[in-house]
Protein backbone atom coordinates (compact mmCIF):
# COMPACT_ATOMS: atom_id res chain seq x y z
CA UNK A 1 0.00 0.00 0.00
CA UNK A 2 1.07 3.52 -0.65
CA UNK A 3 2.52 6.07 1.79
CA UNK A 4 1.18 8.60 0.24
CA UNK A 5 -2.48 7.80 -1.50
CA UNK A 6 -3.15 4.55 0.81
CA UNK A 7 -3.82 2.58 -2.32
CA UNK A 8 -2.82 -0.53 -3.32
CA UNK A 9 0.61 -0.50 -5.47
CA UNK A 10 0.44 -3.78 -7.61
CA UNK A 11 -2.34 -2.09 -9.92
CA UNK A 12 -0.90 1.16 -9.95
CA UNK A 13 2.32 -0.25 -10.82
CA UNK A 14 1.05 -2.74 -13.68
CA UNK A 15 -0.47 0.14 -15.52
CA UNK A 16 2.86 2.21 -15.20
CA UNK A 17 4.88 -0.77 -15.85
CA UNK A 18 2.47 -1.34 -19.62
CA UNK A 19 2.78 2.48 -20.58
CA UNK A 20 6.48 2.08 -20.08
CA UNK A 21 7.05 -1.38 -21.81
CA UNK A 22 5.23 0.44 -24.69
CA UNK A 23 7.24 3.06 -25.40
CA UNK A 24 10.30 0.81 -24.87
CA UNK A 25 9.57 -1.92 -27.36
CA UNK A 26 8.37 0.44 -29.65
CA UNK A 27 10.89 2.86 -29.67
CA UNK A 28 13.70 -0.21 -29.79
CA UNK A 29 11.85 -1.19 -32.85
CA UNK A 30 12.06 1.95 -34.53
CA UNK A 31 16.17 2.51 -33.49
CA UNK A 32 17.09 -0.91 -34.65
CA UNK A 33 15.15 -1.40 -37.85
CA UNK A 34 16.78 2.08 -38.94
CA UNK A 35 20.33 1.58 -37.02
CA UNK A 36 21.51 -1.33 -37.64
CA UNK A 37 20.92 -1.38 -41.88
CA UNK A 38 22.55 2.44 -41.50
CA UNK A 39 25.42 0.57 -39.54
CA UNK A 40 25.87 -2.12 -42.21
CA UNK A 41 25.98 0.15 -45.32
CA UNK A 42 28.08 2.38 -43.63
CA UNK A 43 30.72 -0.68 -42.62
CA UNK A 44 30.80 -1.76 -46.37
CA UNK A 45 31.60 1.43 -47.47
CA UNK A 46 34.23 2.97 -44.83
CA UNK A 47 35.15 6.53 -45.12
CA UNK A 48 32.75 7.00 -48.30
CA UNK A 49 30.77 9.93 -48.77
CA UNK A 50 27.64 7.87 -47.45
CA UNK A 51 29.17 6.24 -44.45
CA UNK A 52 30.25 9.92 -43.26
CA UNK A 53 26.57 11.37 -44.31
CA UNK A 54 25.48 8.38 -41.90
CA UNK A 55 27.74 8.56 -39.06
CA UNK A 56 27.81 12.57 -39.74
CA UNK A 57 23.66 12.10 -39.03
CA UNK A 58 24.44 9.67 -36.39
CA UNK A 59 26.22 11.76 -34.16
CA UNK A 60 23.69 14.16 -34.10
CA UNK A 61 21.60 12.21 -33.26
CA UNK A 62 23.74 10.60 -30.19
CA UNK A 63 24.65 14.45 -28.52
CA UNK A 64 21.13 15.82 -28.81
CA UNK A 65 19.66 16.26 -25.11
CA UNK A 66 16.48 14.33 -25.43
CA UNK A 67 14.48 16.84 -23.74
CA UNK A 68 15.74 19.31 -26.53
CA UNK A 69 14.41 17.00 -29.28
CA UNK A 70 11.28 16.29 -27.48
CA UNK A 71 9.94 19.78 -27.09
CA UNK A 72 11.37 20.27 -31.11
CA UNK A 73 9.54 17.28 -32.23
CA UNK A 74 6.45 18.50 -30.04
CA UNK A 75 6.63 21.74 -31.50
CA UNK A 76 6.94 20.31 -35.58
CA UNK A 77 4.51 17.57 -35.35
CA UNK A 78 1.56 18.84 -33.10
CA UNK A 79 2.00 22.51 -33.23
CA UNK A 80 3.21 23.13 -36.89
CA UNK A 81 1.68 19.94 -39.36
CA UNK A 82 -0.80 19.49 -36.93
CA UNK A 83 -0.51 15.30 -37.05
CA UNK A 84 -0.19 14.66 -33.81
CA UNK A 85 -2.68 14.73 -30.54
CA UNK A 86 0.43 16.32 -28.28
CA UNK A 87 1.07 15.29 -25.07
CA UNK A 88 -1.01 13.05 -22.66
CA UNK A 89 -1.38 9.27 -23.03
CA UNK A 90 -4.58 7.27 -24.76
CA UNK A 91 -4.69 3.61 -23.11
CA UNK A 92 -4.33 1.43 -26.76
CA UNK A 93 -8.29 -0.25 -25.64
CA UNK A 94 -9.63 3.11 -26.37
CA UNK A 95 -8.79 3.25 -30.07
CA UNK A 96 -5.57 2.15 -31.37
CA UNK A 97 -5.18 5.14 -33.85
CA UNK A 98 -5.36 7.64 -30.77
CA UNK A 99 -2.86 5.15 -28.62
CA UNK A 100 -0.59 5.48 -31.60
CA UNK A 101 -0.99 8.90 -32.09
CA UNK A 102 0.08 9.75 -28.90
CA UNK A 103 2.88 6.97 -28.98
CA UNK A 104 4.27 7.67 -32.58
CA UNK A 105 6.36 10.99 -31.30
CA UNK A 106 8.02 9.62 -28.29
CA UNK A 107 9.31 6.70 -30.26
CA UNK A 108 11.15 8.64 -32.79
CA UNK A 109 12.21 10.66 -30.16
CA UNK A 110 13.86 7.64 -28.02
CA UNK A 111 14.67 6.34 -31.72
CA UNK A 112 16.50 8.89 -33.03
CA UNK A 113 18.76 9.25 -29.93
CA UNK A 114 19.83 4.94 -29.84
CA UNK A 115 19.55 4.92 -33.83
CA UNK A 116 22.57 6.61 -33.68
CA UNK A 117 24.28 4.99 -31.08
CA UNK A 118 23.42 1.28 -32.91
CA UNK A 119 24.43 2.54 -36.34
CA UNK A 120 27.75 3.67 -34.75
CA UNK A 121 28.51 0.47 -32.96
CA UNK A 122 27.51 -1.87 -36.04
CA UNK A 123 29.79 -0.39 -37.86
CA UNK A 124 32.50 -0.68 -35.76
CA UNK A 125 31.64 -4.08 -35.22
CA UNK A 126 31.12 -5.25 -38.52
CA UNK A 127 34.49 -3.45 -40.32
CA UNK A 128 36.01 -5.83 -36.96
CA UNK A 129 34.94 -8.71 -37.85
CA UNK A 130 34.96 -8.76 -41.70
CA UNK A 131 38.93 -8.20 -41.18
CA UNK A 132 38.79 -12.26 -39.13
CA UNK A 133 40.56 -14.89 -40.56
CA UNK A 134 37.55 -17.39 -41.03
CA UNK A 135 35.92 -14.64 -43.11
CA UNK A 136 38.77 -14.33 -45.53
CA UNK A 137 38.38 -17.90 -45.66
CA UNK A 138 34.97 -18.26 -46.59
CA UNK A 139 35.58 -15.79 -49.71
CA UNK A 140 38.63 -17.82 -50.38
CA UNK A 141 35.82 -20.45 -51.13
CA UNK A 142 34.19 -18.65 -53.67
CA UNK A 143 31.31 -17.36 -51.33
CA UNK A 144 29.16 -14.50 -52.81
CA UNK A 145 30.41 -11.15 -51.12
CA UNK A 146 26.30 -10.88 -49.70
CA UNK A 147 26.49 -14.53 -48.10
CA UNK A 148 29.94 -14.01 -46.41
CA UNK A 149 28.36 -10.68 -45.19
CA UNK A 150 25.27 -11.88 -43.83
CA UNK A 151 26.06 -15.12 -42.87
CA UNK A 152 30.02 -15.11 -41.79
CA UNK A 153 30.16 -11.27 -40.92
CA UNK A 154 27.01 -9.75 -39.65
CA UNK A 155 25.83 -12.46 -37.06
CA UNK A 156 29.21 -12.41 -35.08
CA UNK A 157 29.37 -8.88 -35.32
CA UNK A 158 25.90 -8.34 -33.60
CA UNK A 159 27.14 -9.78 -30.14
CA UNK A 160 28.22 -6.34 -28.74
CA UNK A 161 24.84 -4.70 -29.91
CA UNK A 162 22.68 -7.72 -28.41
CA UNK A 163 24.33 -6.70 -24.99
CA UNK A 164 23.71 -3.63 -25.18
CA UNK A 165 20.53 -3.68 -26.55
CA UNK A 166 19.90 -6.23 -23.16
CA UNK A 167 21.31 -3.19 -20.89
CA UNK A 168 19.92 -0.16 -22.74
CA UNK A 169 16.39 -1.81 -23.06
CA UNK A 170 16.68 -2.44 -19.23
CA UNK A 171 17.27 1.17 -18.77
CA UNK A 172 14.06 1.71 -20.49
CA UNK A 173 11.88 -0.82 -18.41
CA UNK A 174 13.02 1.42 -15.66
CA UNK A 175 11.29 4.40 -17.00
CA UNK A 176 12.43 6.77 -19.81
CA UNK A 177 11.95 9.36 -17.28
CA UNK A 178 12.85 12.69 -19.19
CA UNK A 179 10.33 11.09 -22.24
CA UNK A 180 7.97 10.68 -19.98
CA UNK A 181 8.19 13.78 -18.27
CA UNK A 182 8.06 15.84 -21.54
CA UNK A 183 4.91 13.82 -23.08
CA UNK A 184 3.53 13.45 -19.72
CA UNK A 185 3.20 9.82 -20.12
CA UNK A 186 2.07 7.82 -17.27
CA UNK A 187 5.30 5.37 -17.44
CA UNK A 188 7.44 3.80 -14.25
CA UNK A 189 9.72 6.69 -14.78
CA UNK A 190 7.31 9.32 -13.90
CA UNK A 191 5.79 7.40 -11.09
CA UNK A 192 9.37 6.68 -9.70
CA UNK A 193 10.02 10.14 -9.50
CA UNK A 194 6.90 11.26 -7.73
CA UNK A 195 7.53 8.53 -5.34
CA UNK A 196 10.58 9.81 -4.57
CA UNK A 197 9.52 13.21 -4.22
CA UNK A 198 6.99 11.92 -1.45
CA UNK A 199 9.04 9.52 0.05
CA UNK A 200 6.84 6.86 -0.81
CA UNK A 201 9.24 3.91 0.30
CA UNK A 202 6.79 1.15 -0.40
CA UNK A 203 6.62 2.60 -3.95
CA UNK A 204 10.14 2.90 -4.53
CA UNK A 205 10.55 -0.76 -3.43
CA UNK A 206 8.16 -2.18 -5.91
CA UNK A 207 9.63 -0.23 -8.28
CA UNK A 208 12.88 -1.15 -7.56
CA UNK A 209 11.82 -5.21 -7.24
CA UNK A 210 9.83 -4.71 -11.09
CA UNK A 211 13.29 -3.63 -12.29
CA UNK A 212 15.30 -6.06 -11.47
CA UNK A 213 12.91 -8.40 -12.50
CA UNK A 214 12.97 -6.77 -15.86
CA UNK A 215 16.69 -6.81 -15.86
CA UNK A 216 17.02 -10.48 -14.88
CA UNK A 217 14.81 -11.31 -17.84
CA UNK A 218 16.44 -9.18 -20.40
CA UNK A 219 20.19 -10.65 -19.21
CA UNK A 220 18.87 -14.12 -19.80
CA UNK A 221 16.78 -13.82 -23.17
CA UNK A 222 20.49 -12.03 -24.13
CA UNK A 223 22.67 -14.78 -23.08
CA UNK A 224 20.17 -17.48 -24.73
CA UNK A 225 20.68 -15.39 -28.16
CA UNK A 226 24.27 -15.39 -27.72
CA UNK A 227 23.95 -19.17 -28.99
CA UNK A 228 21.87 -18.58 -31.98
CA UNK A 229 24.42 -15.80 -32.70
CA UNK A 230 27.79 -17.22 -32.60
CA UNK A 231 28.04 -20.91 -33.61
CA UNK A 232 31.39 -21.36 -31.12
CA UNK A 233 29.33 -20.33 -28.27
CA UNK A 234 26.74 -22.87 -28.76
CA UNK A 235 29.28 -26.07 -29.04
CA UNK A 236 30.77 -24.95 -26.39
Amino acid sequence: MSFQTRAALKPIILSKAVVTAQLALGAALVWLAVGIPIGILSALRPRSLRDRVAMGFALVGVSTPVFLLGVVMLYVFWNRLHVAPGTGYTAIGRGFGAWLGHMIVPWIVLAMLFAGFYARMTRASLMETMNEDYVRTARAKGLSERRVVVKHGLRASLLPVVTMFGMDMGQLFGGAVVTERVFNLPGLGAFAVESVRHADLYAIIDITLVLAFAVAILNLLVDVSYAFLDPRIRHR
